[in-house]
């Protein structure tokens, strides 16, 4: 007998993402892309991401750690794989699967090339990340000359230098945008040794494409979301869906779920769905804050989410159990949602939970 599968799905359509990279391909003047898979896609599935970009030619893919690679690897994919954030302990890791690390400060650079030379791996290329401004992971400025000299006394192949963004969706920030990029264009004109660069992210492209740079490096605008609000032809690749389990009708003035909140003065329907908190969908959203799409019409959430249930009202619309719904979209942006949430779609994306089927499609545009 055949396993039952989680009736709550995150649809995947490949068709769209090999559409959203063409969009990018077309925007960024012959720059070449990396493509970033960390997160397990951002919640969605980073191999089958991986396939349909290996596909479409892209050269690099980007994870946040080893293991994600690794992944990638026994799973088949080819393309050059970078390691964002790299771990001592995992350099064996990355000799063995052939995966280039981002080194991060002179002590990290300093390890690397003592294990370099002890594993004999000195021709592994590397990528070196700097600090113009984020102040996260990266090396510091003050750091160019320590660089110049541990690559070249070194003999490393660095095939990157890179930085990235920190408020490249929001118009507010641009001047210290431009700053970075100012601070990264000087650091890359003191080093001697070749390399290539990248900058700019998913709402680096939407909105700073003519940049002078090598590579870009995208990753939710190819599932069709760009936090900047630019209107650049991406298509919604991922769906978020559910079906009815069933349709309960309430008296005026009764309340629904933990704590009998959200009662009204009126006569309901209330739909129940199978999906909730367990699975990603925020407990946030309950009590009228979220909504989904049903029937053609946004339903607005009632009562408090559960971990494995939320109710939406349905009253006049006829529902069934069994009828479909949308979390987010097509329809329902999850950029849009994540703003009732009081976040951003990375993290709503990335919220989805293992149990929830991963579906596909390829569906062509008419």
């Amino acid at each position: 007998m055949s396993e039952k599968s989680h009736v709550t799905t995150l649809d995947i359509d490949l068709g769209c993402v090999a559409r959203n990279l063409n969009r990018v391909r077309e925007r960024i003047n012959g720059k070449s892309v990396i493509c970033v898979l960390k997160a397990f896609g951002y919640g969605t599935d980073d191999i089958a991401l991986a396939k349909i970009l290996e596909k479409q030619g892209v050269e690099y893919l980007a994870v946040s750690y080893a293991d994600e690679g690794v992944r990638l690897r026994k799973a088949g994919v080819k393309s050059r794989i970078v390691i964002l954030n790299p771990d001592i302990s995992t350099f064996d890791v990355l000799g063995e699967y052939d995966l280039e690390p981002t080194l991060l400060s002179i002590q990290h650079m300093e390890a690397y090339v003592v294990w370099a030379k002890k594993s004999g791996v000195g021709e592994l290329p590397v990528h070196i990340k700097i600090n113009t401004g984020m102040n996260r992971l990266g090396f510091e400025v003050s750091d160019l000359l320590g660089i110049e000299r541990m690559v070249v006394e070194s003999n490393l192949t660095v095939a990157t230098v890179y930085s990235h963004l920190a408020g490249s969706d929001d118009n507010c920030f641009d001047s210290r945008t431009q700053k970075q990029f100012e601070i990264f264009d000087k650091v890359c004109s003191g080093f001697s040794f070749p390399f290539k660069t990248h900058i700019l992210n998913s709402s680096g492209v939407a909105r700073f494409s003519d940049h002078k740079s090598d590579y870009v490096r995208v990753g939710l605008c190819l599932l069709g979301i760009d936090e900047s609000g630019e209107e650049w032809g991406l298509e919604p690749a991922i769906s978020f869906r559910t079906v009815v389990t069933q349709v309960r009708r309430l008296s005026a003035g009764e309340g629904v779920s933990y704590g009998f909140t959200d009662a009204e003065a009126i006569d309901r329907e209330i739909a129940w769905l199978p999906v909730g908190y367990a699975d990603g969908y925020p407990r946030c959203l309950g009590n009228g804050v979220g909504c989904v799409f049903i029937k053609g019409v946004y339903a607005k959430s009632v009562g408090r989410v559960c971990m494995g249930l939320v109710a939406v009202d349905v009253t006049g619309l006829n529902v069934v159990a069994g009828e479909e719904v949308e979390l987010f979209g097509r329809n329902l942006c999850v950029v849009e949602l994540a703003k009732k949430a009081e976040t951003i779609s990375y993290e709503l994306l990335a919220r989805v939970h293992g149990r929830v089927s991963r579906t596909y499609s390829e569906k062509k545009r008419l």
